[in-house]
């Protein structure tokens, strides 16, 4: 059964590492149910495949494209191991930073831009899901959200 996860206490406190713990955490529970094959479909050779979306997410820590679910896990649980001790080094936050475009700024935006990132992904994850005729995850609405809903189903 999926866990309710409060979200806004949580992007409330600002803290860096626990909101990237809970998207990272989100981003599990959306594939862990996911057959091999379920997390390798693509609804057309244009979109992405849950394994495809997870490596992106890790493509910096592990650039080879994994064979199967446990890699592409294993991939992007190295990356956010790798984020949060960034988070945990005194004074990285505040190093500046040259982005992808050119442009300056902070370790810490660099940190709120990968978990937007997360987040973007995170909907493709769930719209997968839905396309495949699976329910979605319910972890991210907090407590009585949606009353009377079901937590998701067992396939």
């Amino acid at each position: 059964m999926a866990r309710v996860i409060p979200v806004t206490p949580t992007y409330a406190s600002e803290d860096l590492g626990r909101i990237l713990a809970l998207e990272q955490r989100q981003v599990e529970e959306t594939v862990e149910d996911l057959t091999e094959e379920q997390f390798a479909w693509r609804p057309n050779e244009k979109a992405k495949s849950a394994l495809e979306i997870v490596w992106h997410l890790a493509v910096n820590s592990v650039p080879e494209k994994p064979a199967n679910k446990d890699e592409a896990l294993t991939a992007f649980r190295k990356a956010h191991e790798e984020l949060q001790q960034d988070i945990a080094t005194p004074g990285k936050l505040d190093e500046p930073l040259t982005w992808w475009t050119g442009d300056t700024m902070t370790y810490r935006a660099a940190i709120w831009s990968a978990i937007r990132h997360r987040c973007y992904h995170l909907g493709e994850l769930v719209y997968l899901r839905q396309v495949m005729g699976l329910d979605e995850p319910l972890y991210y609405h907090e407590a009585g959200w949606e009353p009377g809903r079901e937590a998701r189903k067992q396939s």
